[in-house]
C-alpha cells in the first residue's frame, strides 16, 4: 500500500508496479517487462555494438542483469532510464572486450516505392547518415540515439545516462552540430 502511494502521478506507473510484481517472485510481471523491453532495447543495443548477435547476446544479459537487480529498484516512475542504464552498461563491457566495429550499413534498407532512382538516393542518404552517426564520439552518439531512436526525454536520458540534465542538452546540440557538418560534406 506504501508504495502504491509513491507512484500516484508518475509516467512509468505500470512499470514500476510490474516491478514491484516481480519482487514478490510474479513470473507474468517478468515476461511483461520483457515483451516490453526486448524490441527497443535490441534496436538500441543493435546500434551501439553494429553486430546483430552481440545486440541478442546483450538484450539477453541485460534480461538477467534485470531479474538479478530487481530487488534493488526503487519505484520512481523511471523504469525505462533504468532498464537502459543497464543495457547501455552491458553494450559498453562488450565493446571493451571487442574492438571490431561493424558498420551498420551492411544491412540493407531501402526505401519500399515504384521509383528505384528514389529508392537508391534513399538508402544513400539513410548510409550517409548511419556513418555520421557511427562517426560521433560515444557520449554524443548514445545521447542523439536515446533521444532520437528511442524517443526519450531529456530527463530520461540523464537518469540513463547519469548525467545532468543540462549536459544531456549540451550533448544533444553539440551531437546536432557535428551531423550537420558532417552530413553537409557527404551530402
Amino acid at each position: 500500500m506504501g508504495l502504491e502511494l509513491a507512484w500516484a502521478g508518475g509516467s512509468g506507473d505500470s512499470e514500476d508496479m510490474l516491478a514491484v510484481r516481480c519482487r514478490t517472485g510474479d513470473r507474468a510481471a517478468f515476461d511483461e517487462i520483457v515483451s516490453r523491453y526486448k524490441l527497443r532495447l535490441f534496436r538500441f543495443a543493435y546500434r551501439l555494438l553494429g553486430d546483430r548477435s552481440e545486440a541478442e547476446d546483450a538484450v539477453q544479459e541485460t534480461f538477467i542483469r534485470v531479474y538479478k537487480a530487481i530487488p534493488a529498484y526503487r519505484p520512481d516512475g523511471y523504469f525505462s532510464s533504468w532498464i537502459y542504464r543497464i543495457a547501455l552498461n552491458e553494450c559498453r563491457r562488450r565493446r571493451r572486450g571487442f574492438r571490431i566495429h561493424l558498420p551498420l550499413e551492411t544491412v540493407q534498407q531501402t526505401a519500399p516505392g515504384p521509383d528505384p532512382e528514389q529508392s537508391a538516393m534513399t538508402a544513400e542518404r539513410n548510409r550517409q547518415l548511419r556513418q555520421a552517426i557511427d562517426a560521433l564520439p560515444e557520449h554524443y552518439r548514445i545521447v542523439m540515439m536515446l533521444f532520437y531512436f528511442d524517443e526519450m526525454s531529456v530527463d530520461e536520458i540523464s537518469r540513463t545516462i547519469d548525467v545532468s540534465v543540462s549536459a544531456v542538452k549540451v550533448r544533444l546540440h553539440r551531437g546536432r552540430e557535428r551531423l550537420a557538418v558532417r552530413l553537409n560534406g557527404a551530402l
